[in-house]
């Protein structure tokens, strides 16, 4: 059965400086566990670049663009997180949002074995 629900995946490319990683994780923590709670949210992961520093967060949401920036992104729990990173941040956070091509045709999800 094809999809129909709106679906998009955002990528964050974060770049802190290497000494604050720690307190960047202690800072992200509370946003991810508000992110996950999300009924919208269907998928989030923190990946860690090889150049240290360089983290890219990849979330995925059965919401529409408009949802996206005129209610997600207004959320409080942000807040915290975003005045924390700024004393972190070695270059400006980069935003990148797709839209998920209609149906499953192109789509795989494989359990955990």
């Amino acid at each position: 059965m094809a999809s129909e629900t709106p679906a998009l995946s955002v990528h964050v490319k974060i770049t802190v400086d290497p000494t604050k990683t720690d307190d960047f994780l202690k800072a992200l923590r509370p946003t991810y566990e508000h992110v996950i709670a999300e009924p919208k949210n269907t998928f989030f992961e923190l990946y860690r670049g090889t150049t240290p520093g360089v983290f890219v967060i990849v979330e995925n949401w059965n919401a529409d663009s408009d949802y996206m920036f005129n209610v997600q992104i207004k959320k409080d729990y942000y807040r915290p997180y975003h005045a924390a990173l700024k004393d972190m941040l070695l270059k400006p956070v980069e935003h990148e949002i797709y839209s998920r091509m209609p149906g499953n045709e192109w789509t795989s999800v494989k359990q955990d074995s």
